[in-house]
């Protein structure tokens, strides 16, 4: 059985009507999951031989973070920044033979093992919304998350094994959004957008014990259109949504990606044979809302009758 308490403490200041700071402190606690505790098989989702550890003790997180929000007419950005320090951080680590290569069962499944460490998480968003007029949204975010291995590890490692593994990279995201409708209001909430969706090269990785390897950063461009049609009640006829990613169908691999170290074969050893992400992927949704009532059958009894 695990035993925790997790709690928070946290305050606001307003400088002004536009302008405010917010500060928390927060300890948190996570008890290991079954298969972090007992797994001992092939994962048939990422071609990987689990194995468990059923000593595991509790996480426990001790966070700072500060935020602060600034909103006007024509402008809201917000920066967020954190600190989280986590004893028994568990995380997934590769095994490997004595002679140094990836350790396997007999149909080629690479064992990968739960184990704990103390670790840091530190990093922050930024986000703002450019809105001169009040039908055009310019809105833009940018993330970032660094994972430091804080526990003892093999002088014979080096820097290889001080990085957590399967941090994502800096992320950020860009998007130019016009809103419209017509003026019977037979067209209404309808929207085109143009996105940029980009995210940077992975290098802090953990290379010990051929854990993960870095992955290169990339673009992707996507659009759509959508809106609402009503009738001349304006009760709404159908929802209407295309969309389209990655446009340029570029060939990429999310780092987080368990596919990227896909195997298709024992014998192949060339880290490049993954599996990319999603290409080119051209959606379109219509939502037909429904809206009837069933009305019940109310006959009366006979006389006498229950």
């Amino acid at each position: 059985m695990f035993t925790g308490v997790s709690g928070s403490l946290g305050a606001t200041y307003n400088f002004s009507d536009k302008f405010s700071l917010k500060a928390n402190l927060a300890r948190g606690f996570r008890a290991p999951n079954i298969s972090e505790i007992s797994a001992n098989g092939v994962h048939p989702g990422t071609n990987i031989y689990q194995l468990g550890n059923p000593d595991f003790k509790p996480e426990f997180s001790m966070q700072e973070d500060i935020g602060l929000v600034f909103s006007s007419r024509y402008v809201v950005a917000t920066l967020d920044l954190f600190n989280n320090i986590i004893s028994n951080y568990i995380y997934n680590q590769k095994l490997v033979t004595a002679a140094g290569v990836d350790s396997m069962d007999g149909s080629g499944d690479t064992y990968f093992r739960y184990v704990a460490s103390k670790a840091q998480l530190y990093g922050g968003e930024f986000s703002i919304d450019i809105h001169p007029v009040k039908t055009l949204h310019f809105e833009n975010s940018f993330s970032l998350v660094y994972g430091t291995n804080k526990g003892s590890q093999p002088k014979s490692l080096g820097d290889s094994a001080k990085y957590l593994p399967f941090i994502p990279p800096a992320h950020g995201l860009s998007e130019l959004r016009y809103e419209f409708s017509s003026k019977p209001r037979r067209l209404s909430h309808a929207f085109i957008k143009l996105q940029l969706e980009y995210s940077a090269a992975q290098n802090r990785v953990m290379r010990a014990y051929n854990t993960e390897t870095p992955t290169a950063g990339y673009t992707l461009f996507n659009a759509g259109v959508g809106g609402r049609l009503s009738d001349k009640k304006g009760k709404t006829i159908v929802n209407i949504y295309l969309m389209g990613n990655n446009l340029f169908n570029v060939a990429y691999y999310d780092h987080l990606s368990r596919l990227k170290y896909f195997y298709f074969s024992p014998t192949d050893t060339n880290p490049t044979h993954g599996i990319y992400n999603m290409g080119r992927n051209v959606s379109l949704k219509l939502d037909f809302p429904l809206d009837f009532v069933l009305k019940s059958d109310k006959r009366s009894a006979p006389d006498g009758a229950e």
